[in-house]
């Protein structure tokens, strides 16, 4: 029995590691529409964060990533994008109300438009269910027993040309 429940640990284990780098690697196709300017170019001056929001997440689980399947939810995927001043000032946004368990409320609402050389921080979460709950060790972040997969990337955007387009509107 402390066999079974060992391999059990391990694979639960391994399951959440393949999950955080599929989740990761989804983020980054999403991103790197952001970091090239290329998500603020077509979105026409698009202004309702949770358009915009919806529409970056479709990127991130759509086309783009065609050849990578996704082990997580990805219409439960939530987004926040903010920018910053500095690296140094740049912080990701809190998923999680620790003292709840739940999602934090102002957690992916917040779309800030990356101009041109813009520090921007996106932070990208989503709840993966635990599969087992063996030898005490908690994998649980939400109070339902779920497990939290977060993404960050911080990153300068490119100098994209904006003449004559209506990217990030005012």
């Amino acid at each position: 029995m402390p066999f079974l429940a060992l391999c059990a640990g391990i694979i639960q284990v391994a399951f959440l590691i393949w999950a955080a780098q599929n989740f990761d690697r989804s983020v980054q196709v999403g991103v790197r529409t952001l970091f090239t300017g290329q998500f603020q170019l077509s979105s026409g001056g698009q202004t309702d964060a949770a358009t915009l929001l919806t529409a970056l997440r479709s990127r991130m689980c759509g086309p783009g990533s065609g050849n990578l399947v996704t082990v997580f939810d990805c219409s439960a995927v939530k987004i926040d994008v903010n920018t910053s001043g500095t690296f140094g000032a740049s912080a990701p946004s809190t998923p999680v109300d620790p003292q709840t368990g739940t999602w934090n409320a102002n957690f992916g609402t917040k779309y800030v438009c990356p101009k041109p050389g813009s520090i921007v921080v996106v932070t990208a979460a989503v709840k993966m269910p635990t599969l087992l709950g063996l030898l005490g060790a908690n994998f649980r972040t939400f109070s339902d027993g779920s497990h939290l997969l977060m993404s960050t990337a911080v990153f300068r955007t490119e100098p994209y040309q904006t003449t004559g387009t209506t990217a990030c509107a005012s």
